[in-house]
C-alpha cells in the first residue's frame, strides 16, 4: 500500500527574518517581495525616521492607511510556518501516551483539586473522592469545560492583541512627531542659547527613552500573547487527556499576559517638545532655576491675579511668567529635586508640572481639603496648610494624609516653613497676630512668636527663616 507520508526537507534559513535573525512571526511582504516579522518592521520604521524602506534592497515602500498591519501577508510563508510548527509539536509529543504513568491505565478521570488527569485505579488509591482533598469528574467533561474557558480567553486575548496593535501604531506615530517637534524646537533656539538647547536635547532623550520602552513592552506582550494563542489552539486540537496535562499552565500564561496588557492602557500620550520664545532670553538663561514665586497677597482681588507662575530677582523685578498655565490662581509652588514643580490651587488637588509647562501628574487629597502653601520634605512627603480644615497636614506623593497639626489652634493657616534639622514647622495665620512653632514629629505646639495685640495686625500671610535668626 502506498504511504501518504511525505518527507520534506526545509532550510531553516528560509524561515528566518533578516532583521532579527529569528524565525518569522506574522510575516508581511513588501513590494519587492521580501518578507519580515511585523514587529521587526514596526521597530525598523521607528528607527528609520518613520520611512518604510526594505532592509535588504533599500527599496522605498509607502505606508498604507491603517499602518503596517495592512501590509500584504505572505500566505506561502504562513502555511509553511504552520506546517513546521505542527511537525515540531508532533515531534515533542511523539512517543508519549495517554496512559497513567503510575498504573499504565487509560486516563479517564480528572481531579479538579490536583489539576491532573488520572486513571480509574488512581481514584481508588492516590485520588480518593470524598476525603475532601480530591474532586473527580470525567475527563471529557473536564475537556469540555477547558474548551469553554478557552473560548472566552481567546476572545479576550484577541481583543488585547487588537488594542496593543492600535497602541503600537499610535506610539510609533508619537515617536515620529516627537522627533519632528524636537527639530522644530532646535530651529527656534538662538545660536548663543547653548544651555536651552541642552535642555531640549535632554528632554528629548528622556521622552524618547519612555516612548521606546512603551514600544518594547507592547511588542513583547503582543508576541507572548500570539505565542500562547498558538499553544492553546494546538491543545484544543489534541485529545482530551493530552490537552488537560498542560491546560492549566497555558491558561495561566495567557491570563498573565492579558492582565499586563490591561495595566498598560492609555500609554499613548502624545509626546512633544515645544520651545517658547521669551522677550528676555538673556535673563532667562542667567536665572533658569525658579527660586522665588509670586503668590496672591491678601489685599489683591482674584481677577487681578496672573494665571501663570512667575519669578522675580532679589530686588523684586518680575520676569516674564513661565509657561506653567493653570485655570485658576496658583496658591503655592514647590520645586522638586528633578526641577519639576508642585502647584496648589486652593483645592484638594496638587498638580506636578515640568518647567516646560506640561502637567505630568495630579495628586488628589480627601474631600474638604484646600491646599494653600506647601513645603516638600526630604522624605518626599508634602507638608501643606489646609485652609479647608484649618490645620497643617502632611501627605505622601500618593495623596494619603499621614498626620494633622494645629487643629483647634489655627484659624486660617497660610504660609509655612519647615526646619527639618530641628523638626520644627513654622506657621503664619491670616487671622491670628502671631507665628506658631509646632513639633513636626508629634504635632505639639512649642511656642508662639510675635505680638498678640488686637487691632494692630490682621494676621500674617507667610513665614520664613534666615541664617541670622536663632530661637532659644
Amino acid at each position: 500500500m502506498a504511504s501518504n507520508n511525505v518527507n520534506v526537507s526545509i532550510d531553516e534559513k528560509e524561515l528566518e527574518c533578516s532583521i532579527c535573525n529569528d524565525r518569522l512571526e506574522n510575516p508581511k511582504s513588501l513590494s519587492c517581495h521580501h518578507s519580515f516579522c511585523l514587529k521587526c518592521l514596526w521597530n525598523w520604521v521607528h528607527t528609520n525616521n518613520g520611512k518604510l524602506t526594505c532592509p535588504i534592497c533599500r527599496k522605498s515602500n509607502p505606508i498604507q492607511v491603517g499602518g503596517l498591519q495592512n501590509l500584504a501577508p505572505n500566505p506561502f510563508l504562513n502555511n509553511l510556518l504552520e506546517t513546521v510548527i505542527q511537525h515540531e509539536q508532533k515531534d515533542e509529543v511523539k512517543g508519549t501516551t495517554s496512559l497513567c504513568l503510575s498504573h499504565a491505565k487509560p486516563l479517564k478521570m480528572y481531579c479538579t483539586k490536583c489539576k491532573v488527569p488520572i486513571c480509574i485505579e488512581c481514584t481508588e488509591m492516590e485520588h480518593v473522592a470524598g476525603d475532601g482533598k480530591h474532586e473527580l469528574i470525567n475527563i471529557v467533561t473536564a475537556f469540555n469545560t477547558f474548551k469553554e474557558t478557552s473560548d472566552d480567553l481567546k476572545k479576550a486575548a484577541n481583543e488585547s492583541i487588537k488594542n496593543i496593535e492600535n497602541e503600537l501604531e499610535i506610539v510609533t506615530k508619537n515617536g515620529k512627531e516627537l522627533k519632528e517637534s524636537k527639530e522644530a524646537s532646535l530651529k527656534d533656539i538662538q545660536k548663543k542659547a547653548d544651555e536651552m538647547k541642552e535642555k531640549v536635547e535632554t528632554s528629548y532623550k528622556n521622552e524618547k527613552k519612555v516612548n521606546d520602552e512603551q514600544i518594547q513592552n507592547l511588542t513583547k506582550i503582543n508576541s507572548e500573547l500570539t505565542k500562547h494563542m498558538s499553544s492553546l489552539n494546538q491543545l484544543l486540537m489534541s485529545e482530551p487527556a493530552t490537552a488537560m496535562k498542560s491546560s492549566e499552565i497555558v491558561l495561566n500564561k495567557m491570563m498573565d499576559e492579558i492582565n499586563k496588557s490591561e495595566e498598560i492602557k492609555q500609554v499613548s500620550t502624545t509626546r512633544q517638545i515645544n520651545f517658547i520664545r521669551n522677550q528676555h532670553p538673556t535673563d532667562l538663561l542667567q536665572e533658569n532655576d525658579i527660586e522665588k514665586v509670586i503668590l496672591k497677597p491678601v489685599n489683591i482681588k482674584e481677577e487681578d491675579m496672573p494665571s501663570t507662575v512667575a519669578k522675580c530677582d532679589d530686588i523684586g523685578n518680575v520676569f516674564k511668567p513661565l509657561t506653567i498655565k493653570v485655570e485658576v490662581t496658583p496658591r503655592g509652588v514647590v520645586k522638586c529635586d528633578d526641577d519639576d514643580l508642585l502647584v496648589s490651587l486652593l483645592t484638594n488637588e496638587i498638580y506636578k508640572y515640568k518647567v516646560s509647562g506640561g502637567c505630568i501628574r495630579k495628586i488628589t487629597l480627601p474631600e474638604g481639603v484646600k491646599v494653600y502653601s506647601m513645603s516638600r520634605m526630604k522624605n518626599d512627603n508634602i507638608a501643606f496648610s489646609n485652609e479647608g480644615n484649618k490645620c497643617i497636614q502632611v501627605c505622601n506623593m500618593n495623596g494619603h494624609v499621614i498626620k494633622s497639626i494645629g487643629k483647634g489652634v489655627l484659624k486660617n493657616p497660610c504660609g509655612i516653613h519647615i526646619d527639618e534639622a530641628t523638626n520644627v514647622i513654622y506657621v503664619a495665620d491670616w487671622h491670628i497676630e502671631c507665628f506658631f512653632m509646632f513639633d513636626i514629629i508629634n504635632g505639639k505646639l512649642l511656642k508662639k512668636i510675635g505680638m498678640q495685640k488686637k487691632g494692630i495686625f490682621n494676621g500674617y500671610s507667610d513665614v520664613t527663616l534666615t541664617k541670622l535668626v536663632k530661637y532659644l
